[in-house]
């Protein structure tokens, strides 16, 4: 699976960029989602802002949350 982290305006709603969280962090991902299945390959997450600290440290990036939201995208 590839797992992206999807930026958006917060006044536009407009996707602005993605991250892509490096293959070798897999493990990690699923443990900050607390996801108990296996992914299909097309979903979607809203961020809470516990999850999005915890993927900073993770990809070692700091992400503006005051103007942006974030989705974390599960693409097969």
């Amino acid at each position: 699976m590839k797992y992206v982290i999807e930026v958006f305006d917060k006044s536009t709603e407009l996707l602005i960029y993605e991250f892509l969280i490096p293959a070798r962090n897999d493990e990690d991902v699923k443990e900050i989602m607390a996801w108990t299945t296996e992914q299909q390959g097309w979903e979607g997450y809203d961020l809470r802002a516990d999850q999005l600290e915890a993927l900073e440290k993770l990809v070692n990036e700091k992400f503006d949350t005051l103007a942006f939201d974030f989705q974390l995208t599960v693409n097969a």
